[in-house]
């Protein structure tokens, strides 16, 4: 839902500028903090918007156009919550609105703040436009599969008929990424501790690291054979025997404590990975329907 807000408004402020004298005043502090804002001269910014603020009589549009670019440019200077604070202060007037609150609740689930995210999302409430009501569906649907709510994602999705064709297709990677979640739950660090325990190497291709496996398979194998040859040509109590029974023991243990511990080394690497495409997932639809 691509929209001209920002145009609009620029040419609402310049035909305010001729409708009363005050506002010529107004629309040169507004430039000018847009101006400071977009060179990174925050503080002062802050300092110029907090003076404006002060004055009587300044037209909502202007605090609101002050607000969404100033969040704006926080947000592309990679300063999260200032930008957060910002777009919040928006008013609920249809210009930014949307916009702003849908990226302060993609702000809350960067930065794992997801109940944040969905109480914002929820409080936008329904819209007149069908896009914007698809929109809000599918990030609640997504809050609940990063807060693995699996009932809840599915029964968002089962309710939700998306027409939007940038939607739909995001909605079904996100179907995608909550098979793949579900299936990151499922591997046991006890299954491939056993598994390794009875085949060495066996549990980290359960994990799925199956070059590891091999390796694993074919050092405990080595050792094992050198020790069972000294064993029968040399004896049990010869120190080249306990030599590498001991190597062998080391690396038969090994094995199976390192496949266990993969199994939550691999969950982490893989959830992280997941949660990331499922933020950029939700981000998209977000960037698209609002420039």
């Amino acid at each position: 839902m691509k929209n001209r807000v920002t145009t609009f408004v620029f040419l609402f402020l310049t035909l305010a500028v001729f409708s009363q004298n005050e506002n010529i005043t107004f629309f040169n502090d507004f430039n000018f903090i847009i101006h400071l804002s977009k060179n990174k001269l925050f503080k002062e910014a802050e300092f110029e918007r907090g003076k404006l603020f002060k004055q009587k009589d300044i037209a909502t549009l202007y605090k609101d156009s002050i607000n969404f670019f100033l969040g704006q440019a926080y947000y592309n200077d990679n300063k999260p919550e200032s930008a957060r604070k910002h777009f919040m202060e928006v008013s609920e007037q249809p210009f930014f609105y949307y916009k702003a609150r849908y990226l302060a609740g993609m702000i809350d689930a960067e930065m794992e703040r997801v109940d944040s995210s969905i109480t914002n999302f929820v409080g936008i409430g329904l819209s007149t436009s069908e896009d914007l009501n698809e929109l809000r569906s599918f990030e609640l649907a997504g809050m609940a599969l990063l807060k693995k709510r699996y009932g809840v994602f599915d029964s968002i999705m089962q309710v939700s008929q998306f027409k939007n064709p940038l939607i739909r297709s995001e909605g079904e990677n996100l179907k995608n990424y909550c098979v793949i979640d579900k299936k990151i739950k499922r591997k046991s660090a006890f299954v491939a501790g056993a598994l390794s325990t009875i085949i060495p190497g066996l549990g980290k291709v359960y994990v799925g690291n199956n070059a590891q496996g091999l390796a694993a398979f074919l050092t405990c194998g080595l050792m094992g054979a050198i020790a069972a040859e000294n064993y029968i040509h040399l004896g049990i109590e010869h120190p080249q025997t306990l030599f590498f029974a001991g190597m062998f023991t080391l690396f038969y243990v090994g094995n199976i404590w390192g496949s266990a511990v993969s199994v939550q080394l691999v969950k982490i690497e893989k959830q992280f990975e997941n949660k990331h495409n499922i933020l950029v997932g939700l981000k998209l639809p977000v960037s698209k329907f609002f420039n």
